[in-house]
């Protein structure tokens, strides 16, 4: 058997092993097209082989966020996670997604690593676009990945790792069609289809309470919608994915 489709089989298994739901690979040269730089002013997207400039292989795993939970956020400045893309980088909060994601596939980045492979874990690749590369699902009117069987409740983990591996075809289907739910449902309007307004996403303005852009009845709205578990945290809007039809 050939040494890259053995790798990736055993790849897959230890990500359905640990519980994903859903796995897909990518060749960093057929993600070029996709944008990079700074999005929004959120995060600056790295191309692969930024991150590992011998990287062969990118591999997007899901995880099925099948409950608000998921997207708890831990806003406190006491505590910092470490960042996913450099061992010297920190955040000052992750979603409960990304901390589940990151500790199911760390045994993978171990495995490959232990085979003499350069991997590391990573969300500082365009992860949505990505993982449609990735065969994974469609980008949705509501800017967010819809899985045909999970729909968009998902959080995504990527490792860019030096192994070759086999690639997984492209989605290609639509799966919106004519459904407009997350447009319709939105209640600050930021929706358009297949793009948003950043500064009239109740997430975007969670993730910025001091942002000045922000507009007055957002901020309203978002005390009045975002739930706040504890002082120190929050879950973040999911309207825009609970109303999808997708995976209900």
């Amino acid at each position: 058997m050939d040494v890259s489709v053995e790798l990736t089989r055993l790849v897959k298994k230890m990500a359905y092993d640990e519980g994903f739901k859903a796995v897909g690979i990518a060749r960093p040269e057929s993600l070029d097209d996709l944008p990079y730089g700074w999005a929004f002013d959120v995060r600056d997207l790295k191309r692969p082989r930024e991150l590992i400039p011998s990287a062969r292989a990118v591999i997007v795993t899901v995880l099925h966020c099948w409950d608000k939970a998921f997207f708890t956020q831990i806003k406190s400045p006491e505590w910092r996670g470490y960042g996913l893309h450099s061992p010297d980088e920190k955040f000052e909060g992750y979603y409960s997604s990304y901390m589940i994601s990151m500790t199911k596939a760390w045994p993978i980045v171990s495995m490959l690593r232990e085979e003499g492979h350069e991997a590391v874990l990573s969300v500082a690749i365009p992860m949505k676009t990505t993982a449609v590369k990735c065969g994974l699902g469609a980008i949705g009117k509501n800017s967010l990945l819809i899985h045909p069987e999970m729909g968009p409740r998902l959080g995504l983990m990527a490792i860019v790792t030096s192994a070759e591996l086999e690639p997984d075809e492209p989605f290609t289907e639509d799966l919106c069609d004519d459904c407009t739910r997350c447009l319709d449902a939105c209640p600050t309007k930021a929706l358009r289809p297949f793009g948003i307004t950043p500064e009239r996403c109740l997430t975007y303005a969670s993730e910025n309470p001091g942002k000045t852009s922000i507009p007055e009845d957002v901020r309203e709205l978002e005390e009045k919608l975002v739930v706040k578990p504890t002082e120190n945290s929050y879950i973040e809007c999911s309207i825009c994915m609970q109303t999808c039809p997708y995976g209900k």
